[in-house]
């Protein structure tokens, strides 16, 4: 998390860098006005994150933060290590979820549900495995080969619109109006559909496994 512009410290009431202690009597800090799920990591707003370094990043800053480490503090900053745990055990699954980080990054551009119009190719989409899905009896001798496939589908549509979607982000222009965010939008739909169809799935592939 990279300090900003200087605050007054709640503690000893002097300047201090914005970030997680005081410069001058090392009381911790309240979090930024503000401060986002990436500015929380110290990460450049985009879909395309390194992972890697995002857990990294949770794991230093929870070994700073821990509550029990405050145990004996007074109770503001008892109260401020909570307040920064609870952030980052929020913030860290928004980010690594691509789903969640896309619905995130949306938001944080301005999209709104309002702005969305139905997608006539993927409502067709939806009738049509909702059919195929009825069709599959689980306790039919192949019923686990068709749900195998069924599932393989669904995942490879999940990571080539995970693919697109990071496409997307990548040619966004500055300051993007809404129009240029309905693809994104209409993607993140996709994605969040074949998750439940995904779901659905592995739920019928238990029954299917109980009934040999």
């Amino acid at each position: 998390m990279n300090p900003s512009a200087p605050i007054v410290c709640w503690s000893c009431r002097g300047p201090t860098p914005a970030g997680l202690f005081c410069v001058t009597c090392n009381a911790l800090l309240p979090p930024e006005p503000g401060l986002d799920a990436f500015g929380l990591f110290g990460l450049e707003p985009e879909f395309a994150l390194d992972l890697t370094l995002l857990e990294r990043r949770q794991r230093e800053l929870q070994k700073q933060l821990h509550p029990d480490l405050f145990a004996k503090r007074g109770a503001t900053e008892r109260r401020l290590s909570l307040e920064w745990t609870t952030r980052i055990n929020e913030a860290a699954p928004t980010l690594t979820d691509p789903v969640a980080r896309a619905a995130y990054l949306l938001t944080r551009l301005g999209w709104e549900a309002r702005h969305s119009a139905p997608d006539p190719e993927f409502l067709e989409e939806v009738m049509e495995r909702r059919e195929i899905l009825e069709e599959v009896d689980p306790l039919a001798p192949d019923a686990l080969a068709r749900l195998a496939a069924l599932k393989k589908d669904a995942r490879n549509r999940i990571e080539t619109e995970v693919a697109q979607v990071a496409a997307c982000f990548r040619t966004l222009p500055p300051s993007p109006p809404p129009a240029s965010l309905l693809p994104i939008a209409r993607l993140l739909d996709r994605m969040r559909y074949h998750r439940r169809y995904l779901e659905e799935l592995e739920r019928l592939e238990e029954r299917a496994f109980e009934a040999e």
